[in-house]
């Protein structure tokens, strides 16, 4: 079951829920359990952080991803385009 995050729009109390995605709503229409006010509202998920390893490294010097952008740079779509340009600049291609 997914975890959802709540705050209190009065308040600003925040708490996690985890119900399943069929009553993700039920919190926003209870009471908030610290000033007793109906403003309780869903905050935009969040994902957990992963965190990257030796396959996903930036500055490996071959495989992963920056290998993966340089072939996106050197695709037909793109090549020689302002969009390269960016991606070469942003990634030291």
């Amino acid at each position: 079951m997914p975890t959802y995050e709540y705050k209190c729009n009065s308040c600003n109390h925040a708490f996690e829920a985890i119900v399943p995605m069929a009553k993700r709503k039920t919190p926003t229409r209870s009471s908030c359990d610290i000033c007793g006010k109906k403003q309780v509202k869903q905050v935009i998920l969040t994902c957990p952080n992963m965190g990257m390893d030796s396959c996903h490294d930036i500055h490996k010097s071959s495989g992963g991803f920056k290998s993966a952008m340089q072939r996106v740079c050197e695709s037909p779509g793109i090549k020689n385009s302002k969009r390269a340009s960016e991606l070469k600049d942003r990634y030291n291609l």
